[in-house]
């Protein structure tokens, strides 16, 4: 149950981030990124024609061995963002503007919600205690961001 709650968490907050990023326009005279007064819902989101319940699975299928060319075509068909849904994974938002990108990045917070984080959170912190002082940086904690900041000058 707890798992049900953070993903519908996890759910609404990236609704809300990628609502951000739906509501960017790049000004290439400017050399900047604008919001826009009139923000697109998650599902205004445009997409391609899902099938209920498998959404998009027989497309992703279909093109499994050349899944950076169907990115590309359906760019061109929906622009440079767009949703498509795979049952086991959810709702995923392809984007490929450097802005839009930097702006979902940018509005994460000090510690980012990363499904699937918390599975590994548990077993170190669990069976694998002995080994593992903090779960490091996979987990969705204040540990993540205080070993992120002292790794993050080494790499910078």
């Amino acid at each position: 149950m707890a798992l049900g709650i953070a993903q519908t968490k996890s759910l609404k907050r990236a609704s809300t981030l990628l609502m951000r990023c739906q509501s960017t326009v790049a000004m290439p005279e400017h050399g900047s990124t604008q919001t826009k007064q009139n923000t697109k819902l998650f599902n205004e989101m445009p997409s391609p024609p899902a099938w209920p319940l498998i959404g998009h699975l027989p497309l992703l299928m279909k093109e499994k061995d050349r899944i950076d060319k169907m990115f590309e075509t359906l760019r061109d068909q929906y622009g440079d963002i767009y949703r498509i849904y795979a049952p086991g994974q959810g709702n995923m938002v392809a984007l490929f503007r450097p802005e839009d990108i930097k702006m979902l990045y940018g509005s994460d917070g000090k510690v980012p919600l990363i499904p699937g984080f918390d599975m590994f959170e548990y077993v170190r912190k669990t069976s694998m205690a002995d080994r593992y002082a903090t779960a490091g940086l996979l987990n969705n904690t204040k540990d993540w961001y205080e070993v992120r900041q002292k790794v993050q000058q080494d790499m910078m």
